[in-house]
């Protein structure tokens, strides 16, 4: 048994995430991966435990998606750790037959899972030049006007930002180990 999820796996754990999301309040597969990473070096403020239930919202463990989110999670953790991570990012078919990134739930969650810290580590992030240039990253795909999402002014600028947002949440991952480490010395 893989200690990947396979893409049947995958499938199975965002149709139950999605199938249920407006009596659960559950978050849609690229809005979890977002949230996870956000709050990944973070465990005394929300416990991995705790995180998946916030993914779960009101969501029973049907059909075993439980064990599904427990790998997915420990699979985002291994790849932030070794730096080999790349946001769950959904693909826009088009016309032409060419898929658009679509990085808005994935940005959200993030944003959700960074709302978990308190203002003055929030703050922290934000004034410290380092981390702020991984956060403007993150927050650019924000300043979209809704008309813009699906079909934005600059395609290949879009497209590089969105190549960058696997390098800013493991940087913004180490920089907050490292702040943690350091507030511990």
């Amino acid at each position: 048994m893989s200690d990947h999820l396979e893409p049947e796996e995958l499938d199975k754990l965002q149709s139950a995430l999605v199938e249920h999301i407006e009596e659960s309040h559950s978050m849609p597969l690229d809005v979890a991966h977002g949230f996870l990473t956000a709050v990944a070096a973070h465990p005394e403020v929300i416990s991995l435990a705790d995180a998946r239930r916030r993914i779960m919202g009101h969501l029973e463990d049907i059909d075993g998606i439980d064990p599904l989110l427990v790998k997915f999670q420990d699979q985002l953790m291994r790849d932030l750790e070794t730096g080999d991570y790349g946001p769950l990012i959904m693909q826009y078919p088009r016309e032409d037959g060419s898929y658009l990134p679509i990085p808005y739930g994935w940005c959200e969650g993030y944003a959700e899972g960074l709302g978990e810290l308190d203002d003055s580590a929030q703050q922290k992030a934000m004034d410290d030049p380092q981390s702020n240039q991984f956060l403007a990253i993150i927050f650019a795909f924000n300043l979209y006007k809704e008309s813009d999402m699906f079909d934005p002014p600059d395609e290949d600028s879009h497209r590089d930002m969105v190549s960058k947002l696997g390098e800013a949440a493991v940087g913004l991952y180490r920089w907050w180990l490292n702040k943690e480490q350091r507030t511990l010395q």
